[in-house]
């Protein structure tokens, strides 16, 4: 893929995770708890995603580009150690709230659901944007 056609999805791919972010919070305000920890999992699994297209890779499974995101940017040290626990927690709750059905996920797990995704989502944003690997 051509730099500007890599920059223009890696920018989709963002615009879509802060997307994300924005019906999480409108979720979460309209008490639909579930549905907004789930949007809040995929804000940063978009975000994920677009982080690993730097470097080529492509996985077709969440859990592989959960650990994708462990081997390639955690583990060498870009980002801090708790994000693979942040993530493995966003990936649990969506789980649970998206097909759980005697488990619930309370207002208050949302909410820190849609904390941790502002927080990883800003923080892949600014690594994209420090390395201009964002489009216009």
């Amino acid at each position: 893929m051509a730099e500007n056609g890599l920059k223009a999805q890696i920018s989709a791919m963002m615009h879509k995770a802060a997307r994300s972010i924005e019906a999480a919070r409108a979720l979460l305000k309209g008490g639909n708890a579930d549905f907004s920890s789930s949007r809040s999992y995929y804000a940063v699994f978009y975000a994920i995603q677009a982080l690993l297209l730097t470097r080529g890779l492509v996985y077709s499974k969440h859990a592989g580009v959960i650990s994708g995101f462990s081997e390639h940017f955690i583990r060498p040290g870009d980002f801090p150690r708790e994000y693979a626990k942040y993530i493995s927690r966003l990936f649990r709750e969506r789980h649970a709230g998206d097909y759980d059905f005697a488990h619930a996920i309370t207002q208050e797990d949302a909410a820190e659901d849609l904390r941790i995704a502002i927080e990883m989502v800003a923080s892949i944003e600014e690594y994209l944007s420090e390395r201009h690997l964002l489009g216009n």
